[in-house]
């Protein structure tokens, strides 16, 4: 558990929840970027393991509770049926859940393809002050 020193470096009126907010931040912009462009195939095994890694290497930031990423299979175009027959991951790929506490304060944030926005958005589902 962090020891605050850290707060040393943030302004000492910023709120529990503009912090976590800003944490959350921090976290899906990790996710989405790590994924963008990645080489992917349609195989399962392989997704499983991007899936089960990007979610334990996010999961080690400071402040999280819980990631849950999904790659849409559906979307994958690579078999691998050739050496050069992959695809890369895409924003239209990605749906992911980050759960982060910060201080008495909870955010549950996602990031997601937004098809009438054709958009991969990342935003803020739910603050909950423990308190």
């Amino acid at each position: 558990m962090s020891d605050d020193k850290e707060n040393a470096y943030f302004p000492p009126d910023l709120s529990d929840r503009e912090r976590a907010s800003f944490e959350i931040g921090i976290k899906l912009g990790a996710l989405y970027h790590i994924l963008c462009g990645m080489p992917i195939s349609s195989n399962s095994n392989v997704i499983d393991s991007i899936e089960k890694g990007i979610e334990a290497s996010i999961s080690c930031q400071p402040y999280v509770k819980s990631v849950k990423l999904n790659i849409n299979r559906e979307q994958i175009q690579g078999d691998k049926s050739s050496e050069f027959e992959y695809d890369e991951i895409t924003g239209r790929y990605i749906e992911a859940k980050v759960v982060l506490e910060f201080k008495s304060v909870e955010i549950t944030a996602r990031v997601e393809w937004i098809e009438k926005l054709k958009y991969p958005l990342m935003f803020i589902e739910k603050i909950l002050n423990k308190v």
